[in-house]
């Protein structure tokens, strides 16, 4: 899948970015390794998803690429008549392994895939004492209050289950902690501090590294639109489990809705990029589309409010390409998000699965770089 020989010199050979992707036993890693090759395009990565009608075109240009000018975007598009022509009569199933996975909604493709990623995360103890240091997490108690209460001998919450003024808060938050409640316990601190405080990252270390369930999707636009592949990873020991489930057609959409809902079990807690404004709000919509049961509300730690607070005035930006590209190193194969409905679309209206290809790698580096970022963060 060598792109130097096309589009005039535009691309050239890369290798893929990170860790040769190893699939499951039995299947061939080499072939799925080619997939995230020739991908490298000069297109700035974009999180924008506003649309503007090019004056001499029936397609819709992002907005970016408009204002900027349209040669990123022609880029854009060489890329993906590169990709036409390497795969004219491939079948996704051949190129990328997989399997199919029936359930009672029906049926959709499911790519299973492992990174090398030793997940850092906050021990449970180093959680609950920050927690219950913090007298300010108590309703009344401000820095001079809290100051007025070490002065006077207390040094936890736990010291205050007796106090006349304090004493029945501190029970039952207490009660939230012996529980494991973490939903809960980020809720309430949302309502002294924020939901990007620190502290509610230090939530997470009551769960266990596999309990945490990375998610990122792609749609084919704004809401209402079908989800086109639903991507997420758990971390088992020093390895990343990513598991996809694409759409080769969107009547297979309430298919990888139902197989997504398989993860989330009663102890997992969500974690995102901008997860709490698009992915969960996201797939609520789609399940009650569907009115598919499925209960999305627990713990969720979204790291794009951590690492904003994290690295204020740090970073340029907080897209997540610009976030792993100072932390980890640039992405060496991907295609702008914003362009990821117009590959879909090309896929779906041609039936070449190349544009496709570039959909599963692009969702396949978020996850990781996702996993990477959160790591980082509970570093401290």
């Amino acid at each position: 899948m060598c792109l130097s020989k096309l589009a005039n010199g535009v691309f050239c050979t890369i290798q893929r970015w990170g860790r040769p992707i190893v699939l499951s036993e039995g299947q061939d890693n080499r072939k799925l390794k080619r997939v995230g090759e020739g991908l490298r395009s000069r297109v700035t990565l974009t999180s924008d998803v506003a649309y503007k009608q090019s004056a001499n075109s029936s397609q819709f240009i992002p907005a970016l690429f408009y204002t900027q000018g349209q040669n990123d975007y022609t880029q854009a598009l060489e890329l993906k008549r590169a990709l036409i022509k390497e795969h004219e009569g491939d079948v996704l199933e051949e190129i990328i392994p997989g399997s199919e996975l029936v359930n009672e909604r029906g049926t959709c493709y499911r790519i299973e895939s492992l990174e090398k990623v030793r997940l850092q995360t906050i021990c449970s103890n180093k959680a609950k004492e920050s927690l219950i240091s913090d007298f300010k997490l108590l309703f009344g108690v401000r820095e001079a209050t809290e100051n007025a209460l070490k002065d006077g001998g207390y040094r936890t919450i736990e010291d205050l289950v007796e106090h006349n003024r304090f004493g029945e808060q501190a029970r039952r938050f207490l009660e939230l902690i012996e529980a494991l409640d973490t939903g809960e316990i980020i809720e309430w601190i949302g309502e002294r501090f924020s939901k990007s405080h620190p502290l509610a990252l230090h939530t997470s270390g009551f769960h266990t590294p596999d309990e945490l369930l990375f998610v990122d999707i792609e749609t084919l636009g704004l809401f209402s639109s079908p989800i086109i592949i639903i991507g997420l990873a758990k971390s088992i020991g020093e390895t990343l489990n990513v598991y996809q489930y694409v759409l080769r057609d969107v009547h297979e959409e309430p298919a990888a809705l139902a197989a997504f809902l398989s993860h989330v079990d009663a102890h997992c807690a969500l974690v995102t990029y901008n997860g709490r404004t698009f992915d969960v709000p996201y797939l609520e919509q789609r399940l009650a589309y569907y009115q598919i049961h499925g209960d999305l509300h627990r713990a969720h730690f979204d790291a794009l409010h951590f690492a904003r607070r994290k690295w204020h005035g740090v970073m340029p930006d907080f897209r997540l390409f610009t976030i792993q590209k100072h932390l980890l190193g640039a992405r060496e194969t991907d295609i702008p998000g914003a362009l990821v409905p117009e590959f879909y679309e090309t896929y779906l209206r041609t039936q070449n699965i190349g544009p496709l290809l570039a959909v599963i790698e692009h969702n396949r580096q978020d996850l990781v770089a996702l996993a990477h970022i959160f790591s980082k963060l509970c570093e401290g």
